[in-house]
């Protein structure tokens, strides 16, 4: 089992809590965070695409690195970790969105993959540019976002895309050098039009856990039927909160800590912007019908324990069909450390990331 990092890069990373860590994001931080990673164990990592915060009592993520040039530079502090770079599709140009990735993953050695971010949940972040084209568009944002693929892919695969769509019509239009290599598209969608889109145009998909295993398993299942369905055999990354401690009770009080102090107005921004979408079995859907303590988790499960504890549940969590983990921390840098140190050796089912043989 490969497991990864959703990097915290907007403000407070994805606890919405007064009592969680504070912090702005900087790109010094966020490259201790990714080193640690891969000096640990850690496989792979994924950066958020976040326009406008939450506000709050905390300033929840109102202030981010933007994904791409955050990767691009971690693709040179890097040398074996998969990265995984964001786009909104409705802030960036398809053409431009192929280029960057193209050129992170040769500045990466082939180790980048483009995660594509259709917008819908937080409206506003996209409002606020005036490019939102209105909430009519949460029932065709898959459709829109299929043919952004497919252009993305004719530039990658090509060099030029006379793409002719609904939404998308061009010609001659033209990006070089392409890729030397096939390159890789993520979708993080839960619902059925996502994952419909996944089994189109996706290579990986990323989603949380929430609800357990039993919940996890069975979405995956139902994933796994539409994958066999379209004859395809991609698998998801999941996303799951660790909360450790020296004891098993030290890290429930902290992560109940965290709960009792929600920044109830960040959760509040958040879930309006939820309710405005009517895509049923998304992620809107989720956040909309969240308790105060998944909402605090940003309807992310989250696993609590000490070092012993952590690996058990780990290796429970590994049980299920699933490619990965991504796993959020409340402390990144010194979390990833003890994973490294004290979790991982623990695991019979942890896979150590192959390392790139370097030049003599």
């Amino acid at each position: 089992m490969e497991f990864g990092i959703f990097i915290p890069s907007a403000r407070n990373g994805y606890l919405m809590s007064e009592t969680a860590p504070q912090y702005s994001p900087t790109y010094d931080h966020m490259r201790e965070i990714i080193t640690t990673g891969e000096d640990n164990g850690f496989s792979f990592a994924l950066s958020l695409s976040a326009l406008r915060g939450h506000g709050g009592t905390t300033g929840f993520w109102d202030d981010a690195l933007e994904s791409m040039t955050q990767m691009a530079a971690l693709a040179r502090d890097t040398t074996d970790m998969k990265l995984v770079g964001s786009v909104n599709i409705l802030a960036i140009h398809p053409a431009i969105a192929a280029r960057m990735a193209m050129t992170i993953d040769s500045i990466s050695d082939g180790r980048f993959s483009l995660n594509i971010v259709p917008g819908g949940w937080h409206p506003r972040e996209l409002e606020t540019m005036k490019v939102w084209p209105g909430y009519e568009y949460n029932s065709y944002r898959w459709q829109y976002a299929g043919e952004y693929c497919q252009v993305v892919r004719e530039l990658w695969e090509k060099g030029v895309s006379n793409f002719q769509g609904e939404y998308f019509q061009y010609e001659d239009l033209r990006m070089g050098p392409k890729p030397d290599h096939p390159m890789n598209i993520v979708c993080a969608g839960t619902s059925d039009d996502a994952i419909e889109f996944t089994t189109r145009y996706a290579d990986y998909s990323f989603r949380l856990a929430w609800g357990g295993q039993d919940a996890l398993r069975e979405v995956v299942d139902r994933f796994n039927g539409q994958m066999d369905e379209a004859g395809r055999t991609i698998r998801p990354y999941v996303a799951l909160g660790v909360v450790m401690a020296d004891t098993d009770e030290e890290a429930e009080a902290k992560l109940q800590n965290y709960v009792d102090n929600a920044d109830m107005k960040a959760i509040e921004y958040m879930i309006g912007g939820a309710l405005t979408d009517s895509a049923e079995g998304g992620t809107s859907e989720i956040l909309a019908s969240m308790d105060r303590k998944g909402s605090v988790q940003m309807s992310t499960d989250f696993i609590t324990g000490s070092p012993e504890s952590i690996a058990r549940q780990l290796d429970e969590w590994a049980e299920i069909d699933v490619a990965g983990y991504m796993l959020i921390f409340p402390d990144y840098v010194e979390d990833i450390k003890r994973m490294g140190r004290e979790v991982f050796p623990r695991m019979k089912n942890f896979t150590a990331p192959r390392k790139t043989a370097q030049p003599a």
